[in-house]
């Protein structure tokens, strides 16, 4: 009887398999499962990227470390290309690439025996203002160590301070690399910080988040120093 024709028929009957309602159930918990998996895996990606970013600040912070202590002073320039180049020049950095970073579509990747310019770079760089605007004397060896350095681009950083403490040291939440979420910085300490902004202070005071939310820490005195920005391909 098992063996049977109308048996064998039974069980392989189409209208036992699945029904359109079980499909579409199934593909519904599939859909949830793979949006819940999307926000830590999207989380991750971006926590790599920033990762990656700081390591490549505190590198090129290191080679301009080991320029300066050959040289006398860290390298300068109009911008952030004249800087690279410098750096690219004297062997103490190899790969010309490392100054760009994956997603800023202002920046050109530049690779082989190229010249380094302004457009090449994805970083801002610090530096010195001399007698005359093509007097670029470089930060020295014995700048504050909260000074920055080397960082990614950033809406609005603002011009350094002149005093012991003021405007402009906070940045602007929005940039064109990780957009609301920060900066990499490092800086003449070779520390290096993702530096994430919170609502601007009230004029003249500091938050009390001001680890995070200032781009230079507010203890920092330049010391009659005037720092400016070697700008990079973003122009901020």
């Amino acid at each position: 009887m098992l063996n049977s024709p109308k048996y064998r028929a039974s069980r392989t009957n189409p209208a036992s398999g699945f029904t359109l309602v079980e499909l579409l159930v199934v593909i519904g918990i599939i859909a949830i499962l793979a949006g819940v998996a999307l926000g830590p895996i999207t989380s991750g990606i971006k926590k790599a990227k920033e990762s990656a970013a700081l390591q490549t600040t505190r590198t090129i912070a290191l080679a301009e470390f080991q320029y300066a202590n050959d040289n006398g002073s860290y390298p300068d320039g109009a911008d952030a290309g004249a800087v690279g180049a410098a750096l690219i020049a004297g062997k103490y950095i190899t790969d010309p690439g490392i100054f760009y970073l994956s997603g800023d579509a202002a920046a050109t990747k530049l690779s082989g025996t190229g010249t380094m310019a302004a457009a090449n770079s994805s970083y801002d760089f610090t530096g010195v203002t001399g007698a005359t605007s093509t007097t670029y004397s470089g930060v020295s060896n014995s700048a504050p160590d909260q000074l920055p350095l080397v960082w990614t681009p950033d809406t609005n950083i603002g011009a350094f301070p002149t005093g012991t403490t003021a405007a402009g040291v906070q940045f602007a939440p929005n940039n064109p690399i990780f957009g609301t979420d920060g900066i990499a910085v490092c800086y003449h300490s070779n520390s290096a910080f993702f530096r994430t902004p919170v609502a601007a202070p009230a004029a003249g005071t500091y938050p009390s988040t001001a680890g995070d939310a200032l781009f230079i820490d507010s203890s920092f005195n330049p010391s009659g120093v005037t720092y400016a920005k070697r700008l990079g391909a973003d122009n901020f």
